[in-house]
């Protein structure tokens, strides 16, 4: 194992414990998936495993094209979903999946969610959302939308993220969750009409004045 692959397999280990301790994902829920470019291969979270005492040995090498497994370890069930987000969106390096409570309840209620703050803006849009599904169908759905958007919600299920690192596509679904909890907050405050989405001039001028300052690895 090079130093880029250590560094990589505690990078994601890392993540799925913040994820765990960010109260995204229960201990046996999640997973996520980032591409080792030297090895045309990606590591992936095992199924099944306790999230919060993830080690980087637990972690599952499979070759980025044929989704076999390369060495030991049985990757997470949805791996053709990720292997999916790869295929349609070239300049997705990284993908997280996570359960965030607030953001599924408002989208699997039917609420229309828009963009709310500028990081939201900025980073991820507005997410795209689908019925429940799993398995070959739900890769199908991702295969034909990660080419479009930064972020899909599965109704009563959960949400991918992607892009270029683990840590943007981490924070793409922190994002979201902390504006879907503002929604609520005001929402609960004001009866229902308490929070308005930034309107288009508004998302355009953010992104006209904005550019995100962070590095993420």
């Amino acid at each position: 194992m090079n130093h880029r692959e250590q560094l990589a397999r505690q990078t994601l280990a890392d993540v799925m414990k913040k994820l765990y301790s960010r109260g995204l994902i229960s201990v046996y829920g999640g997973n996520a998936s980032m591409v080792l470019s030297d090895d045309n291969a990606l590591l992936i979270t095992p199924s099944g495993f306790n999230k919060e005492n993830l080690r980087e040995e637990d972690l599952v090498k499979v070759d980025l094209l044929s989704g076999k497994v390369l060495g030991e370890g049985k990757p997470s069930s949805e791996l053709r979903t990720h292997l999916a987000i790869y295929g349609a969106n070239k300049e997705a390096k990284a993908v997280v999946h996570a359960h965030p409570p607030t953001l599924v309840g408002l989208c699997t209620s039917g609420f229309d969610f828009g963009i709310y703050t500028p990081e939201q803006a900025l980073l991820v849009g507005k997410p795209m959302v689908i019925n429940f599904c799993m398995g070959e169908e739900l890769a199908e759905s991702m295969s034909a939308l990660a080419g479009t958007c930064q972020a899909v919600v599965v109704k009563n299920h959960g949400v991918f993220a992607w892009g270029p690192t683990i840590m943007e596509a981490y924070a793409k679904i922190e994002i979201l969750e902390e504006a879907a909890k503002m929604v609520v907050a005001g929402n609960v405050i004001m009866g229902g009409l308490g929070v308005s989405p930034l309107s288009d001039e508004q998302v355009l001028g953010i992104l006209k004045n904005y550019r995100p300052s962070h590095k993420s690895q």
